[in-house]
C-alpha cells in the first residue's frame, strides 16, 4: 500500500488543502479517465452529464433537434440547425462502422504500458453522428475503416462507465 499526498494549488501557488489517498495498484492511479470531478470548474453545467448518466445504465443516447429531428453530436446548447430550437436527449443504436482509426503502439500513460498496441476508433453511426474510443474483444492490428462494430461499455466504478467499441456479431 503506497501513501501518496495531493495539494491542490491556487493561482498564487498557495496551497489550498491538502488530502492523503491510499492507492494499492498505482497503474490505477495514472488511467486517463473522463473528470467528473467538477469541482475545479466556475460553472453550474455539465452538458455531457446525461450522456454520462446513460453510459452508466447501458444505453448510449446523444441529442436530437426537436425541429429538424436531425442528431446532433457532440452536446450544444443550441441546435446547430435550427438555433431556436430544443435539443432533447433520445436513445441511437450503437452499431456503425469504422471512420477512421490510429493503432497506438506507444503507451504515454503508466496505466498503458502493458496494453499497447491498442486502436482508437471514430464509428460512424449514421445520421451524422462519429463518437471516438477504443476498441475490445479483438487484435488491434485487424482493425480496418468499414469495419462493423457495435457498442461495449465498460464499467470502470460507480462513476464512470467507458463508451468502448468490439466487433459487430450481427454483420
Amino acid at each position: 500500500m503506497v501513501q501518496l499526498l495531493f495539494c491542490t494549488i491556487n493561482y498564487l501557488n498557495k496551497p489550498l488543502r491538502k488530502r492523503v489517498v491510499k492507492m494499492e495498484n498505482l497503474d490505477v492511479l495514472f488511467r486517463p479517465l473522463p473528470n467528473r470531478n467538477i469541482d475545479h470548474w466556475d460553472r453550474e453545467w455539465d452538458l455531457f452529464s446525461p450522456f454520462w448518466e446513460a453510459a452508466r445504465s447501458g444505453k448510449l443516447i446523444v441529442q436530437e433537434c426537436t425541429e429538424t429531428k436531425k442528431k446532433v453530436w457532440p452536446p450544444r446548447f443550441v441546435s446547430p440547425y435550427a438555433p431556436g430550437a430544443e435539443l432533447e436527449w433520445v436513445p441511437i443504436k450503437g452499431i456503425g462502422e469504422i471512420y477512421t482509426y490510429n493503432i497506438v503502439y506507444r503507451g504515454f500513460f503508466p496505466y498503458y504500458k502493458d496494453k499497447v498496441p491498442y486502436a482508437l476508433v471514430v464509428v460512424d453511426l449514421g445520421e451524422g453522428i462519429r463518437m471516438l474510443g477504443n476498441t475490445v474483444g479483438m487484435d488491434p492490428t485487424k482493425v480496418h475503416c468499414g469495419m462493423r462494430m457495435e457498442v461495449a461499455f465498460e464499467i470502470v466504478n460507480d462513476e464512470i462507465t467507458l463508451v468502448n467499441w468490439k466487433p459487430s456479431e450481427r454483420g
